[in-house]
This record gives structure tokens, C-alpha cells and sequence, in this order.
């Protein structure tokens, strides 16, 4: 088959909506993520597409190029750093594919990014899979556990294990209390977060340019507070009908009071995502094989919920 590869520095018009016509059409390859990333991560992008004989786009994605002088390589030759090791290509939960042949469209874009030279981190979308040809990529097998909405929020309670459901019911009765985000209440608390784990922080208008790009194409979040004092906060999208868990904060007060507000949180997203008629929530990505107690117990817990766990590759190169 003929097969024509295009690269756009501008998006064309039609991009999302394209999107929003694939079940793998995700925030990550939106136009709003690329200028997002682009003003605010410095990363640049281009727009992807792999076009048949017929003219019938198979697979779009958003490429970056993202700068960093580690990886440059300096030439015996010509004693100057390698440009094409300058960069790596990044992209997120893709390729977003439109064929049939799904497995045909993703090895068509891992054998073109095979041959582009360039260092490659990548993220397959989880409903893809893992069976096709990882080419000369350095594989790493991750997963997640994906909550189906379309089911009743009884079958959903009913696959939770029962621990779950006793601490939804614990945190509601200790009078844990679920607002919508306000964007500066809950960047306070992430960072707080962010720093009692000895993360570096983020500043403000990242999240503010975040929000403001992808809010009106499906990103929000909620607020727990406890006598009125905010303990904990998600933020999640909800692009195309797919949620993904982004910054997740917890306080102090949450954890030694046991107020269980993560539980909350994501009980009343869930039931946000069934009654908009959205079809799945990610709990993002997760080590199948953990390899030390703290990837134990994230898969622990996130097991609990009774979500489908599926397996995807983190490509490099």
C-alpha cells in the first residue's frame, strides 16, 4: 500500500475534528495541548499524518521536538555536535489511528519514526496494545486500569473492592465537602503536596496557561475541603469522551485526620464522567511488574477500583 507521510508546522483545520472521530482521539494530540506545550514547555510541535492511496487519513499524532543539550553527540569528523542528536521526538498516547487496520496504521508510524535518526520517547495509547513491531525502539512495557462509564454506577461500586467503598462512605460521613477547582486554590495544594514528597514545584501560570488552553475542549477538576480548608484536589480531561487523571494533590490534614478525600474525589469524578455520557476513565500509568513498595502499593491501589487493566509501551530510542 502507498502510503504518504506528511508533516505540518501549522495544524491543519480539520485536526480535531479528526480527532474526534478515532475511539484513540486524545487531549494529548489536540491542537490546545501542542500550543500549550509549545508556549509553556518550549516544545516544539508538528502535526503528523499518514495518508493512503485513497486520500483517507489512517493515523494523526502531534510530534515534538524537544531541545536538550544532553543529547547532544559530538562527530570524530567534523569535531561539531550532531544536530539531529540535539533533540528527541516526543509524542503522547498515539498514533491516533482511523484504519481498520489499526496494527498496520501503528507500524507504519513507528517504521517512519525508525528512520528519522532522532532520539524518540513515546507513549502508545493503551487501548492500542502491544502487538506490533516495536522496530529498533528500547521498549519498556507499562500499564493502566481503565474504568469503563458506560456501565451503571452500581456495576462500578460493585467492581470496587470493598475498601474502597467503606472509605467513599467514611469521607462523606466525616462531612469531606467536593467544590469545583478554583485554579489558584488548587495550584496552592499541589504544590504543598508537591513539596512534602520533595518534588519540585510549579509555577502559577503554568497552571493557569493549562487550564485556560484546555478548558474549553474537556479539563477541570474538584476541590475537597474539610470545614471549609481545602485537603485535596484532582485535575482531569475529558477530551473525546476519555478521562485522564493529571495532578493529584493530598494534604497533611487528609492523611493523619484519615479523611479518605482521594476516594471521594475520584467517586464523584466517575460519576461526573457517567452522567456526560463519557467513556472511560484512566487512572494513568502504572508499573506492571513494580519494583520496589512504592510502585507496589500505586498498583495496589489503583487495582482496587476495578477497572480493565491494560498493557502499552513506552518506546525510546
Amino acid at each position: 500500500m502507498s502510503l504518504e507521510f506528511r508533516l505540518d508546522n501549522n495544524c491543519p483545520n480539520d485536526w480535531n475534528q479528526n480527532l474526534l472521530k478515532s475511539e484513540f482521539g486524545n487531549i494529548y494530540n489536540t491542537y490546545e495541548y501542542s500550543q500549550y506545550a509549545k508556549s509553556r514547555l518550549d516544545w516544539v510541535p508538528s502535526f503528523f499524518s499518514i495518508i493512503d492511496s485513497n486520500g483517507n487519513i489512517i493515523s494523526q499524532t502531534v510530534l515534538f521536538d524537544v531541545k536538550n543539550k544532553k543529547f547532544g553527540k559530538l562527530s570524530r569528523l567534523t569535531n561539531k555536535i550532531d544536530s539531529k542528536k540535539l533533540s528527541k521526538l516526543k509524542w503522547t498516547y498515539g498514533p491516533v489511528t482511523f484504519s481498520q487496520q489499526k496494527e498496520d496504521a501503528v507500524n507504519s508510524f513507528l517504521e517512519y519514526l525508525s528512520k528519522t535518526g532522532k532520539k524518540l520517547d513515546g507513549i502508545i495509547h493503551p487501548l492500542l496494545g502491544t502487538n506490533f513491531h516495536k522496530h529498533d525502539f528500547r521498549p519498556q512495557k507499562w500499564s493502566t486500569f481503565l474504568i469503563d462509564l458506560r456501565q451503571s454506577k452500581e456495576s462500578i461500586l460493585q467492581n470496587m473492592e470493598k475498601s474502597v467503598r467503606k472509605n467513599i462512605i467514611k469521607s462523606e460521613k466525616r462531612d469531606v465537602k467536593i467544590t469545583d477547582s478554583s485554579i489558584h486554590d488548587y495550584h496552592e495544594i499541589l504544590n504543598q503536596h508537591r513539596l512534602e514528597n520533595n518534588n519540585s514545584v510549579y509555577d502559577l501560570e503554568d497552571t493557569i496557561e493549562l487550564w485556560d488552553k484546555l478548558n474549553p475542549i474537556g479539563f477541570g477538576g474538584y476541590l475537597a475541603k474539610k470545614d471549609n480548608v481545602v485537603i485535596g484536589g484532582i485535575t482531569f480531561s475529558s477530551f473525546n469522551g476519555y478521562l485522564n487523571e493529571w495532578g493529584i494533590a493530598r494534604s497533611q490534614k487528609d492523611t493523619t485526620e484519615k479523611l479518605y478525600s482521594q476516594d471521594l474525589l475520584k467517586w464523584k469524578i466517575i460519576e461526573w464522567g457517567i452522567n456526560h455520557g463519557h467513556k472511560f476513565y484512566d487512572l494513568t500509568g502504572v508499573n506492571p511488574i513494580p519494583q520496589n513498595q512504592k510502585e507496589e502499593g500505586i498498583l495496589r491501589y489503583k487495582k482496587k477500583w476495578g477497572g480493565n487493566q491494560f498493557e502499552y509501551w513506552l518506546l525510546g530510542r
